[in-house]
């Protein structure tokens, strides 16, 4: 005699003492569990790929930089960014000197621009450093010997 109890959720052989399994009975649960699982395997909107687990295992990264006082610098960042911040470390974000306003940070949105004295490409940023004042302000962002901080949001 087949099973006469089956499991409640794939609807598997659940066999009594009593009964005698049968070989159909085997091939029946094989394939009810190749469909299911197999379902589920392919399934990816359940499943994350290996970029988005390293994304949710490490979702930003900081790295800092010495300035080399050059007045544009690019620097790599190995993956497209969604957000960046940089801030020039010991330094308030803006600071006024002589009545001119000294830019030490900025954030940017890949796609969406960012803050003066910040650029963003698909895997670098690049930074500006100003002997002079513009309208006011001056972008410190590559001063030489100055440490910065870059947080990158992947």
């Amino acid at each position: 005699m087949a099973t006469s109890q089956y499991t409640p959720n794939l609807h598997l052989s659940a066999w009594a003492e009593t009964d005698r399994p049968k070989r159909a009975d085997f091939v029946s649960d094989n394939a009810i569990i190749d469909t299911q699982l197999g379902g589920h395997i392919a399934n990816g909107d359940i499943h994350v790929t290996a970029d988005e687990k390293a994304k949710l295992s490490q979702p930003y990264t900081v790295s800092l930089y010495s300035g080399s006082g050059e007045s544009t610098r690019s620097i790599s960042l190995g993956f497209q960014p969604k957000l960046v911040m940089i801030y020039k470390r010991g330094a308030a974000p803006i600071a006024y000197s002589g009545g001119t306003a000294v830019i030490n940070s900025a954030v940017g949105c890949y796609g969406h621009g960012a803050s003066l004295g910040m650029s963003l490409t698909a895997t670098a940023v690049s930074v500006t450093e100003q002997a002079t004042a513009t309208d006011g302000a001056r972008i410190s962002l590559n001063e030489s010997g100055s440490q910065y901080t870059i947080i990158a949001f992947k």
